[in-house]
């Protein structure tokens, strides 16, 4: 199983619902976290994006760096800028960064467009690891 991390400065918006949309599209082949710098709440319109996408939320909770302090991940992406530092310092054997700096969910219709927008990378991310993995001979 792939352990990929999903890390932003707050574990409000853009990592809470990229855990989430990974666990939905492929939780049999990845187990997946998201981690902040400084957690906050996760906002309240991101979870209702999701939801209205069928995508589960239970379980779903903003997280600190501390809670996942000595452990080993396939893939660890930064979401935002300010997370890319920190998330070149924890153990992993591949660093990306998807940076959706300035995403916010201040209407619905704003969290409905940063949901689609990193269910996109989430779909392609999995199509590229499941390739990677699968031999094409």
């Amino acid at each position: 199983m792939t352990r990929v991390l999903f890390v932003c400065h707050s574990n409000a918006v853009c990592s809470p619902i990229a855990e989430a949309l990974l666990k939905h599209l492929a939780a049999d082949r990845y187990q997946v976290m998201s981690a902040g710098i400084q957690p906050t709440e996760i906002e309240p319109r991101a979870l209702d994006a999701l939801q209205r996408l069928g995508v589960g939320t239970e379980g779903l909770f903003s997280k600190g760096l501390d809670a996942v302090e000595e452990q080993y991940f396939d893939i660890v992406i930064s979401l935002c800028e300010q997370a890319e530092q920190v998330a070149r310092t924890i153990p992993a054997s591949q660093l990306m960064a998807w940076h959706f700096d300035g995403a916010c969910c201040d209407s619905p219709q704003l969290a409905a467009k940063v949901v689609h927008e990193i269910f996109e990378r989430i779909k392609l991310l999995v199509l590229v690891q499941d390739r990677q993995v699968k031999s094409l001979w």
